[in-house]
């Protein structure tokens, strides 16, 4: 094999993933598309509900991570049965965790309600089903990553944008729907890609004979899985709590064109993520001390394509309502073009730092670099903390003001993670 073919792999399988994250994010954000057949305040509901979803989300994060590095890791019949096992337990914990959510959620769904503004409390029902699919999807990913099955990993994030499209389409322009019936079309989007996720990785969790019967050991497991699942949580955090905040703080009315500009933006996140998805298993892999740069191969090329998204996302804004001037038939649409259009240069470069910072992030946590956690908790905690007092400040702040917080934290992020990167970069060992 030639010095190039390990970097010809990781490009091929990096342009793959792009590609199926392209196609799975376009598909997800033209459901926004449906919006206009929704009201201001139920659509401003619905991304708040998808954010709502990332944040349930948290608690699995660090199984994706976990997964990736124990399937990458396995060779052996022992550590593949292990793995089997391990997988089985952890769906059944994930279970777990769900029916508990959903009993919060029912003991305190007034105040819930109230908070969020819902009118119908049918959108909250379907957020909490969406919790299970949500929850078990990361670990079934997390093993099609181990096995570097790019394919259905990319496969099964195509199936999640062609149901979630369809599904809300019907929903929603067919049948009337608002954001209740949205939601459940993101039920059945979410549905279909853990099915197939669990498919294509059933050799892994179903079992492996031969092995001798090991014991599930629950404290080497959270020993691992919440430094990961702090790590990864608090970029999850950065990426959705300003919409919960915004929908709290601003007009009902408001938080639908916010809530526009803000999937685009959360766009460039999701569309950069997969060049780190394939660095993460090769990390795994590397022998300690060595280098492979393939580090510096994921943040060129996240940085690359944040910034002609960037570039793109913004010229559009600025364009966008000088063409509606040209269409008299989109002229009834240009009011609420020009609410959100000034929104997205803001947005589409507040979260380019966080895209480069969960590069960062996830080096370090292929590498169990766990000391860095703390540092990426608190600058989440911090935020959580800004976006409180702003909620409860006697004169509400203005949508650009909760944006360029949002900005300022996202660079703190990734200034903090470069640097941890860099500081544990040839330490043999810094859990």
């Amino acid at each position: 094999m030639s010095a190039s073919d390990p970097k010809n792999a990781f490009y091929r399988q990096g342009s793959w993933m792009v590609i199926a994250t392209f196609a799975s994010g376009l598909l997800m954000f033209a459901v926004h598309i449906f919006g206009g057949w929704m009201s201001r305040e139920e659509y401003g509901l619905f991304v708040t509900l998808l954010q709502i979803l990332n944040l349930m989300m948290i608690p699995a994060l660090g199984l994706q991570t976990v997964f990736a590095q124990q399937t990458a890791a396995a060779t052996s019949p022992q550590q593949l049965y292990d793995l089997a096992k391990s997988t089985r337990k952890m769906l059944h914990l994930c279970l777990c965790v769900w029916v508990a959510i959903a009993l919060v959620a029912a003991v305190f769904h007034g105040p819930i309600l109230e908070s969020l503004k819902i009118a119908n409390p049918a959108a909250l029902c379907v957020t909490v089903l969406l919790g299970l699919p949500q929850l078990w999807l990361p670990v079934l990913l997390g093993i099609l990553q181990g096995r570097q099955n790019f394919a259905w990993l990319g496969g099964a994030a195509i199936a999640n944008g062609v149901g979630r499209f369809v599904t809300v389409g019907i929903i929603v322009a067919l049948l009337g729907g608002q954001a209740a019936g949205a939601t459940t079309g993101v039920l059945i989007g979410l549905t279909t890609a853990c099915l197939l996720a669990g498919w294509h990785g059933r050799q892994t969790w179903l079992g492996q004979s031969g092995a001798s019967q090991g014991s599930f050991d629950v404290g080497a497991w959270l020993k691992r899985i919440v430094p990961l699942t702090l790590g990864l949580g608090a970029g999850q955090f950065m990426l959705s709590a300003d919409m919960i905040a915004a929908r709290a703080i601003l007009p009902e009315a408001d938080s639908g064109p916010y809530g526009f500009a803000g999937m685009i933006g959360r766009g460039l996140v999701i569309f950069t993520a997969p060049l780190a998805a394939v660095m993460f298993p090769k990390l795994v892999r590397e022998a300690a001390g060595t280098k492979s740069g393939v580090l510096g191969q994921a943040f060129l090329g996240t940085a690359l394509l944040g910034a002609l998204a960037g570039i793109g996302c913004t010229l559009a804004a600025w364009l966008l309502p000088g063409i509606i001037d040209h269409f008299p038939t989109l002229a009834a649409k240009k009011k609420i073009v020009t609410e959100i259009t000034p929104l997205i240069p803001y947005f589409i470069w507040s979260m380019l730092p966080l895209a480069l910072g969960n590069v960062f992030v996830a080096a370090l946590l292929a590498k169990e670099r766990y000391c860095a956690v703390p540092w990426l908790v608190g600058i989440a905690f911090a935020y959580g903390l800004t976006l409180a007092w702003l909620a409860n400040t006697a004169a509400p702040p203005s949508q650009q003001t909760i944006i360029l917080t949002l900005g300022g934290f996202n660079l703190a992020f990734l200034g903090t993670a470069a640097a941890l990167t860099r500081r544990y970069a040839a330490a043999p060992e810094s859990r």
